[in-house]
């Protein structure tokens, strides 16, 4: 489902310094939503809604425990962590027989890298679509490893 989202969980944990429990709930909330490209659900892309259950099971609590007071603790600190840190905002907030809605706030679009025509110098070394430079320290690194 969330492969693309996925990917950009993991650098958006990175750069944003999250801890270990609101990196693996990130992980877990973009596998379980939809991309921007492979959406045959027609839902809105980046959107989270599973139960705090299945939440739990991604911070290691595993059923029955997934449903105990600790888990629910567990889970609401990450999430407390992830809106604070701003990797998720919440749509709704749940209630009985709703769960909770999350936009989770990274890239899920598949990037294609641009076409290699001519020679690779460090001046056209560019990360895929978006054209985004290298630091100049990294350039050179880049136009080694090609």
């Amino acid at each position: 489902m969330g492969l693309y989202a996925a990917k950009g969980a993991v650098l958006v944990a990175a750069r944003l310094g999250l801890g270990h429990a609101a990196t693996r709930l990130l992980l877990h909330m973009a596998l379980e939503s939809w991309d921007d490209t492979d959406n045959p659900g027609n839902q809105p892309p980046r959107r989270y809604f599973a139960s705090r259950e299945s939440s739990a099971i991604a911070l290691g609590y595993l059923a029955p425990d997934n449903g105990s007071e600790s888990a629910y603790h567990s889970v609401k600190r990450a999430i407390a962590e992830l809106v604070a840190s701003g990797a998720i905002e919440r749509v709704s907030s749940g209630h009985r027989g709703h769960n909770a809605e999350f936009n989770l706030l990274v890239d899920s679009r598949k990037l294609a890298l641009p076409p290699l025509t001519g020679h690779l110098t460090r001046e056209n070394v560019h990360m895929g679509n978006t054209r985004r430079e290298f630091t100049p320290e990294y350039k050179d690194e880049a136009v080694k490893l090609v």
